[in-house]
């Protein structure tokens, strides 16, 4: 029986790690600590309490800073929908701000500058806005559904800050702060339920009957080998065009160790003198992700719990995808 999570329940890597047969259950900073999002480790040896408060300041400051950007960007586009939703952000984030303040004089430490600590934030809470701020996929589901991720990269930064926090004290309010990253997670996935709804749109191909994981996980293998199929047959069409950099997108992009099948091997590969536009090469190297997204989101329509979260997960991760290739069509 597939176990329903609430909204407020945190998936993975925020949620508890579950029992198994003589396993203990560890908690989510712990779990954190284990697996965390962020690519690189920061280079911070001992967390004081000023740094802890400096750091702290930053990360909200950086997310208002990016959400008011943002909202004005797309209202500069048009999208109006978007807007809002990065305009609801920013007013979240705004009220964390003053929270933050708040609990820095509680600490003894009500002077402390964000701007000192800016640069020790991981690249990883901002190249993921990086990527989709000039697509024109940014729909306010997928704002938040962005938005979610980057809170839980918080919530792992937080993880690393209290495992080298240099006493007990500062260790616990590291964790806090983790928490508060938790709960603004669960509320953003609220909101993300909510915009998914409103946005929905009739599937363009057959229902997609999965109802279990395994069943999803088998056919995102099956759509991945396809992906990889196309992107593999549009890379040196890519070159013969002269784009270099968008065929090592596609490239970086194809599962290692991957090989043709027999069928796709003997199938000739159309190349070209330069004639071929590389932004219509691009508009093919999208069309399966976006088949991808379509089934995903049909997938999610009929679905809720941990099949919904592992359908949104997949989501995030192609529309990732789909988002530097459109940047990539702006800068070929």
């Amino acid at each position: 029986m597939r176990r329903t999570t609430s909204d407020n329940e945190s998936r993975e890597p925020l949620a508890l790690a579950q029992n198994t047969a003589g396993q203990r259950r560890v908690s989510p900073m712990e779990y954190a600590r284990r697996r965390s999002l962020l690519r690189d480790d920061p280079d911070i040896d001992v967390v004081d309490m000023p740094t802890l408060v400096g750091i702290a300041k930053a990360i909200e400051d950086e997310a208002v800073r990016r959400y008011r950007f943002l909202a004005e960007l797309m209202e500069s586009r048009g999208e109006t929908s978007t807007a809002a939703a990065f305009r609801v952000m920013l007013e979240e984030e705004q009220s964390h701000v003053q929270a933050v303040d708040r609990w820095a004089a509680s600490v003894g430490e009500p002077d402390i500058s964000a701007e000192d600590f800016e640069w020790q934030l991981p690249a990883d809470l901002s190249t993921s806005w990086d990527k989709v701020a000039g697509s024109a996929l940014l729909t306010p589901y997928r704002a938040f559904a962005l938005a979610v991720e980057n809170e839980e990269r918080a919530f792992s930064f937080y993880a690393y800050l209290a495992a080298h926090a240099e006493n007990e004290e500062i260790r616990a309010e590291a964790e806090k702060l983790g928490g508060e990253e938790l709960r603004h997670a669960a509320l953003l996935r609220k909101w993300r339920r909510r915009a998914y709804h409103r946005e929905r749109r009739p599937a363009r191909s057959e229902p997609v009957e999965i109802d279990s994981i395994e069943g999803l996980r088998d056919a995102l293998a099956q759509k991945d080998a396809e992906i990889a199929a196309v992107h593999r047959a549009l890379v040196p069409r890519l070159r013969a065009a002269g784009d270099h950099a968008s065929a090592e997108l596609l490239e970086r992009a194809i599962p290692a160790g991957t090989v043709p099948s027999p069928a796709e091997a003997s199938r000739p590969t159309a190349t070209s003198s330069g004639t071929e536009d590389p932004r219509h090469l691009l508009v093919d190297a999208q069309k399966p992700l976006e088949s991808l997204a379509d089934m995903l989101e049909t997938v999610m329509a009929n679905s809720d719990g941990e099949l919904f979260e592992e359908a949104a997960a997949a989501m995030g991760r192609v529309v990732e995808r789909i988002s530097q290739i459109s940047l990539q069509m702006r800068h070929p």
